[in-house]
């Protein structure tokens, strides 16, 4: 007679060296190349009111899947006791799985995830999946959020000449006036990372950016000093000066544009397209198959962004970015809504967790 499987939930809070080397660890053990499941990219949002934290979840001792997620209190004054909700940090993450899970023990992690939440006033989760299929089988509502725009670069030519005319156009206009390109990898110098940024924050600033997006020249350095391998830096320069910058994130197979700008004293110069263009020469030149630019602001195919970054991989199939939402405590989740605005008395409308802003009780704070 077989033994029972032992099926256990765990929580690692990083809160010691020792723990984020466990972390590490147990993503070499599956097997996850993803730079978007490392430490300190996760940990850019981490405040006193944000607490990074990760479930590790085992049958009978064998690591089968870890799940970075943030714990985030609850603030109001129309409930009574402490209540929390769970969101993903900023990327491509979610549960990562130990190849060919089975869909049974999917099922379990799920189950056991769920449980832990409403053992722990968890009112909501909302999580943003990774590329690998991790929202097949997910408890809550899974929605696909975005078109990502992704490109075959194994074939030099055939990318080439399936580039816009004027795209290509730009990039020998860059050529021509002499800009010069720069690619960083591994042991990149600190005066490279500092280039990069002051580029990146001028473009932030430029454009009024979210908070999010207003990262410390700290949080680059650690990156790059703890993940040489999933890490790079492309800059364009006119003369000495770096004019445009992209930093990126790397797996075996694919090099991720990560963020980046551009100084707008140089627009008509086209040092993006040349940036994009170089890196992927080089992405190929080592390598890698796939080049991923990402999405636009919108889910809409005339999305001005998802546009622009599609003239590169016209005719490449896009790769779909879904997103969950997920009510575990309904009747806290309806306290937690100013009842009293025009949804009142429309519990069902507040519910349908699949339109609009989730959770919907943090809204008016993200406004």
């Amino acid at each position: 007679m077989s033994k029972p499987q032992v099926f256990q939930l765990e929580i690692n809070s990083f809160g010691s060296t020792n723990e984020i080397t466990i972390y590490r660890e147990l993503l070499e053990q599956l097997n996850c190349d993803s730079p978007y499941y490392c430490y300190e990219l996760l940990n850019s949002s981490q405040n006193d009111n944000t607490a990074l934290k990760c479930f590790i979840f085992s049958v009978d001792n064998e690591v089968i899947a870890v799940m970075p997620f943030f714990l985030r209190p609850i603030a109001s004054e129309k409930t009574v006791g402490d209540y929390y909700d769970v969101s993903s940090p900023w990327g491509y993450n979610g549960p990562f799985f130990k190849e060919d899970t089975d869909e049974a023990l999917v099922d379990l992690f799920w189950k056991e995830v769920d449980q832990w939440y409403h053992d722990n006033d968890i009112v909501s989760e909302f999580l943003r999946f990774n590329f690998y299929g991790n929202h097949s089988h997910y408890s809550g509502h899974t929605l696909h959020t975005l078109k990502n725009v992704r490109g075959d670069i194994t074939d030099w030519d055939k990318f080439w000449s399936n580039l816009k005319p004027n795209t290509r156009n730009q990039f020998r206009k860059a050529e021509k006036i002499g800009l010069r390109f720069e690619f960083h990898h591994q042991n990149i110098l600190e005066e490279k990372i500092k280039a990069f940024y002051e580029v990146y924050i001028g473009t932030m600033d430029r454009r009024d950016a979210i908070d999010s997006f207003y990262h410390k020249l700290e949080y680059f350095l650690a990156i790059c000093s703890e993940n040489p391998q999933k890490c790079a830096i492309g800059l364009v320069y006119q003369g000495d000066s770096p004019i445009s910058c992209e930093f990126f994130l790397l797996s075996n197979d694919t090099i991720f544009s990560f963020l980046g700008g551009t100084s707008s004293n140089h627009f008509k110069l086209r040092p993006n397209e040349f940036l994009k263009i170089s890196a992927i020469k080089w992405a190929r030149e080592n390598g890698i198959q796939f080049y991923m630019i990402g999405g636009g602001l919108s889910n809409r195919d005339d999305d001005n962004l998802y546009l622009y970054k599609k003239k590169y991989f016209q005719y490449d199939d896009d790769i779909d970015f879904f997103t969950g939402r997920k009510v575990v405590n309904n009747e806290i989740y309806l306290k937690l809504i100013d009842t009293r605005s025009e949804d009142k008395g429309s519990d069902t409308k507040i519910l349908n967790v699949e339109e609009g802003f989730f959770p919907k009780y943090r809204e008016k704070a993200q406004s």
